[in-house]
């Protein structure tokens, strides 16, 4: 019996499958768009110090649908709210999944950005649920502008609404349109997933702004918000796999009941890492400072690329998209199997741009350099054909 339509991974793309050839084949392909910060050695060696400490304190199973309890203390005091305001999963991805389930019945609809990371389709598809994209749109030289009357019909027809902010891999954080989509929401009655992982990442603007539907001045918040983070980014240690929802709102009381029971079903989050919480949350600060000056370096090495190449602005996040000189018709493909280096197609986030690429910020800054001017070379070579 085959698996479901639900669970079927599909045809691979010409960008897999051009991988994988040339894999087989042993080429030495190197990987641009590489996000995992474990292979930039950015994770803080204490990391594994503290969850090592801690191990002792999940000698004895004591679950709580919503974790332990000096864990959500621990997140009340750096992110604010009560530690019953907080649940434990095991990633964002998983926090994703409880709430498709929380908020909608097969059939339903979750709107969702556009241009945006490719997780959030397959994750509604396992729920039986389909999407209702909305657009944002870029302005050069000042960024990426949210569409509004886009996101209103999206969330005329949608069961919950999502923003990632800041966007992959777009930069944008919500920004100024927070308090419309927080009024928006809550006219159409549908909660906001708020994806918040990259929010302390602010590049091209000084520092993130409030997180997404927070109060603004002389704005109260109408909708329910799910706030979603975790230690994959802020301490760059996916492989903790602990991540968090935080509830919030004025209609929050709601759903307390139903996502307990999701959460009490799963029970997923890992005792020692949850032990090792407190601890953990102690180490985020100078972790996020460390990476913004690895970000940081590297967006100015990539703002000095030759003439025919544009940076597109990117206020925050781990991604940078760069507009090559129209050189080819899939740029990506074209770099590996030409050049043996791995990029991320524009039409990988649902944007029309065949010469427009996404590379990760965060290698080491002279690997970083050494890896951009090969890009750019391998350009101007296609260019010359």
């Amino acid at each position: 019996m085959p698996a479901s339509a639900r669970s079927s991974p599909g045809t691979p793309n010409r960008l897999a499958r051009a991988r994988a050839r040339l894999l087989g084949q042993g080429a030495p392909l190197v990987d641009l768009a590489d996000s995992n910060p474990t292979n930039h050695q950015l994770l803080p060696p204490q990391v594994l110090d503290a969850v090592a400490r801690a191990a002792h304190l999940a000698g004895r199973y004591s679950p709580h649908p919503r974790g332990a309890l000096p864990a959500r203390e621990a997140l009340a005091a750096s992110f604010g709210g009560s530690p019953d305001d907080y649940w434990l999963t095991a990633s964002t991805s998983e926090a994703y999944s409880w709430l498709f389930q929380l908020l909608a019945d097969p059939g339903g609809r979750i709107g969702l950005p556009t241009p945006g990371y490719p997780l959030i389709e397959p994750l509604a598809a396992l729920a039986g649920l389909g999407t209702a994209p909305y657009r944002t749109f870029y302005v050069h030289p000042s960024g990426w502008e949210f569409d509004l009357e886009s996101f209103d019909r999206a969330a005329a027809w949608a069961k919950a609404m999502i923003v990632v902010n800041p966007n992959n891999p777009t930069g944008q954080y919500l920004d100024a349109a927070g308090p419309a989509v927080d009024e928006l929401c809550a006219r159409h009655g549908v909660p906001l997933i708020a994806d918040e992982v990259f929010w302390p990442f602010a590049l091209e603007r000084d520092q993130p702004p409030a997180p997404s539907a927070e109060p603004a001045p002389n704005h109260s918040p109408q909708a329910t918000v799910f706030h979603l983070s975790g230690l994959s980014k802020l301490l760059a240690a996916p492989q903790l796999k602990l991540a968090w929802i935080r509830l919030a709102g004025p209609d929050a009381g709601q759903y307390e009941a139903a996502l307990d029971q999701l959460a009490d079903t799963f029970l997923s989050a890992n005792g020692v890492v949850q032990a090792a919480l407190p601890e953990l949350l102690a180490l985020m600060p100078q972790t996020v400072d460390d990476i913004n000056r690895r970000l940081a370096a590297n967006l100015r090495t990539a703002r000095a690329l030759p003439d025919g190449f544009r940076v597109r602005r990117c206020d925050g996040g781990w991604t940078l998209l760069v507009d090559a000189p129209p050189v080819s018709d899939d740029l990506a493909l074209d770099m590996l199997e030409r050049a043996h280096l791995i990029t991320h197609p524009a039409w990988f986030y649902d944007l029309d741009a065949p010469n427009t690429v996404a590379l990760s910020l965060l290698p080491e800054p002279a690997r970083f350099k050494e890896q951009l001017d090969r890009f750019a070379q391998a350009v101007m070579d296609m260019s010359g054909d």
